[in-house]
């Protein structure tokens, strides 16, 4: 008797509704991860503006929906993981209320979908030789997040580990974070500037981000850079290219 893997739970029948989950300057961005005509997000902005947490919201949706896939969340420095992505990974699992669903592991850091076996896997490109021997019990890896995204070393590496990654399988979703580099000749402004056909380009601030969501400190402090040092408060909040160069 063949065995069958228990079909994910429909979301919608826990009632978690997309206004609980991102704020609405995200929804057309929800929008087009799920209209299936992009493959890339690339989402670029100042701080504040939860495009990380966004990422991660989409990228445990999108496991959580999509069968026999598996996802792979990078840093360029392994040992940033630890207080970065996976603490950020949790608390959107905890914030959409379905911890219950979710394992964790740490050693390698791993999230493991409950009720299909699906995973999340946590790496840095640090230890090149790690990526190359990842595998996934069943399926194929589906989506994959670089967080931090201009902290690589240019297109060259993230061409070799997206031809290394997306091997088979039908679909395949890529996440780009960053915040904006000051300088405009830094590869990643140039990356931003050439026409991808399937990527959806997503710039945003903290201005669209609920108050609550970032606590008084964080907009006084804003403020007083704004009056201080306007450059600064270009680059650092609004997520501007202040620099010269080509």
């Amino acid at each position: 008797m063949t065995s069958r893997r228990r079909q994910p739970p429909n979301l919608l029948k826990q009632q978690l509704k997309l206004s609980s989950l991102i704020i609405p300057e995200y929804y057309a961005a929800h929008t087009a991860i799920w209209s299936g005509e992009y493959n890339e997000y690339l989402g670029d902005g100042g701080r504040g503006s939860l495009k990380s947490t966004f990422a991660a919201t989409e990228h445990i949706l999108l496991i959580m929906r999509v069968p026999n896939i598996h996802g792979i969340v990078l840093r360029k420095v392994g040992n940033t993981i630890a207080t970065s992505v996976w603490p950020e990974y949790n608390r959107v699992i905890d914030r959409m209320g379905i911890r219950h669903l979710w394992k964790q592991q740490k050693r390698p850091y791993t999230l493991t979908y409950l009720p299909t076996g699906q995973t999340i896997q946590f790496y840095g490109l640090d230890d090149p030789g790690k990526l190359k021997s990842i595998a996934v019990p069943f399926g194929y890896f589906g989506v994959m997040h670089f967080e931090e995204f201009d902290q690589y070393d240019g297109p060259e590496e993230i061409r070799n580990v997206e031809q290394s990654v997306f091997r088979g399988g039908p679909f395949s979703f890529s996440f780009k974070t960053f915040n904006s580099p000051a300088m405009a000749r830094h590869w990643v402004n140039r990356y931003k500037r050439e026409p991808k056909p399937r990527q959806f380009r997503h710039h945003t601030t903290y201005l669209t981000t609920p108050a609550e969501w970032l606590g008084p400190r964080f907009f006084d402090d804003a403020e007083a850079l704004k009056q201080r040092d306007p450059v600064a408060y270009a680059h650092e909040y609004m997520g501007e290219v202040v620099g010269c160069g080509q």
